[in-house]
């Protein structure tokens, strides 16, 4: 075989090298993208004093962040196995791009709702802040089913750079929030220069993900899953390097040998059951993580108060909640997804990650004996102190972010490249199944304790 045939070979196994990713620009995007992903659940769970203010005198002031959960992942669920079903049929750009403006006008429309006045309808504010909820969280699931379908067809490198990203977001929504407070004791205010910096970040997604396009690295990845990436009749090229519809395709001697092979695009329905028999212990791992996550975070752990509640400092009553909730946990999280890049443990057979993400589930009884208020019952608390939600929180949010990330790396990479976007969406599935059963989970925890 002469140099020309082991190039077109080359081409048509996929086995080409990849040029290099310059100064890392595209995972830099991807950690961009990941931080969108998840900025809507992560900037309206943050803004806990926001909320709280805007119900206060209802009986949703104790309890909103359960209909939130609720509202977010029930929709989030419902369009994830949509899009794990019938991605094949809508071009990759398409699920990406219109989710993004979407969620970025949702927004623009949630920051103006905070400067009226709803004093006299709580009740209807709390609805439409419900729906508004479900809205940006089904689009949001359809956009992230997306992006864990295009870091599928990349090295593994880059799906531990999405859920980077995803880390990053909810460090970045809690300095927002706390931000905000500092430049101002008004939560009104404060909430809505918040949710302005969401709407930026939005944008910036939204800008940085058309610039995939113009990348050469992306660009090999992509033109590898081309039959995932656009959806499109049958295309055939004919041997002069024409389509069949007399469109130019083909200009490189080399490209136009392939036309030998007949290469096509077409629509066609991934073999499901035979992804889902090889990736199914890491799917279910990936469940557990997040359910047990969603159980306990955030319901549970924003209703832990300081052991010196009440006595009128800043730190109890105003900072306590978004640091030991809020702020631990998401950079304890950004760590493990962090870490889960460089060391990879237990490996990709699936039984160990399975077993550790079992353990996890002792979490919720500790979290349940900590100053947890207010109690409905008169259970016991056995860690009063402050300093025990913190270690129980750096040790959940750690293992949430590492765990989450190796089932999320491993998943794509236990099938053939050419079905690694349909896994990579599987995954995304189970990983939203997680955490809709974890938020339905949350409302017998709380109200249990």
């Amino acid at each position: 075989m002469d140099d020309q045939d082991e190039s077109v070979q080359g081409l048509i196994d996929g086995q080409t090298k990849p040029p290099k990713d310059r100064f890392n620009v595209v995972y830099l995007i991807i950690v961009l993208q990941g931080i969108g992903t998840l900025l809507p659940w992560n900037f309206f769970i943050t803004a806990h004093t926001y909320f709280s203010t805007k119900l206060d005198g209802t009986r949703y002031k104790h309890e909103f962040e359960n209909f939130f959960a609720l509202a977010a992942f029930g929709p989030n669920l419902v369009a994830f196995f949509l899009n794990t079903m019938f991605k094949h049929k809508v071009a990759l750009k398409i699920r990406i791009l219109v989710p993004l403006f979407v969620m970025t006008g949702i927004f623009v429309v949630t920051a103006a709702l905070v400067k009226v006045d709803t004093e006299n309808w709580k009740g209807s504010f709390f609805a439409i802040t419900l729906v508004t909820m479900g809205l940006i969280n089904a689009f949001c699931a359809v956009y992230q089913g997306g992006l864990f379908g295009l870091s599928g067809m990349m090295p593994p490198r880059y799906t531990q750079a999405l859920m980077t990203g995803q880390g990053i977001g909810g460090i970045f929504a809690c300095v927002a929030d706390i931000g905000s407070k500092l430049g101002t004791s008004d939560p009104i205010r404060s909430a809505f220069w918040y949710f302005l910096t969401a709407v930026v970040v939005l944008f910036a997604c939204i800008v940085s993900y058309l610039g995939l396009y113009r990348i050469k690295f992306s660009q090999h990845f992509l033109e590898d899953h081309r039959e995932q990436v656009q959806v499109a009749g049958r295309t055939s090229i004919q041997p002069d390097g024409f389509s069949d519809s007399g469109k130019p395709i083909l200009t490189d001697p080399v490209e136009k040998d392939l036309a030998e092979y007949e290469v096509k695009i077409e629509k066609t329905t991934p073999p499901f059951a035979f992804i889902m028999k090889e990736i199914w212990r890491t799917a279910l791992a990936v469940f557990l993580v997040f359910m047990v996550t969603l159980a306990a975070f955030p319901a549970v752990l924003s209703g832990i108060k300081s052991e010196n509640h009440g006595d009128g400092s800043q730190w109890t009553g105003k900072y306590f909640t978004a640091v030991v909730c809020f702020l631990i946990f998401n950079v304890g999280d950004f760590c493990g997804r962090v870490t889960a890049g460089f060391v990879q443990k237990p490996g990709k057979d699936g039984f160990w990650l399975l077993g550790c993400c079992v353990l996890r589930f002792v979490f919720l009884p500790l979290f349940a004996f900590c100053n947890f208020h207010p109690r409905r019952t008169n259970g016991t608390v056995l860690f009063a102190e402050d300093y025990w939600p913190i270690i129980f929180n750096v040790l959940f949010s750690v293992s949430n972010g590492y765990l989450g990330s190796l089932c999320m790396m491993y998943g794509p990479k236990l099938v053939e490249s050419k079905y690694a976007e349909t896994a990579g969406t599987m995954m995304a599935y189970f990983l939203s199944l997680g955490l809709g059963i974890g938020a339905a989970t949350s409302f017998g925890i709380t109200k249990s304790i």
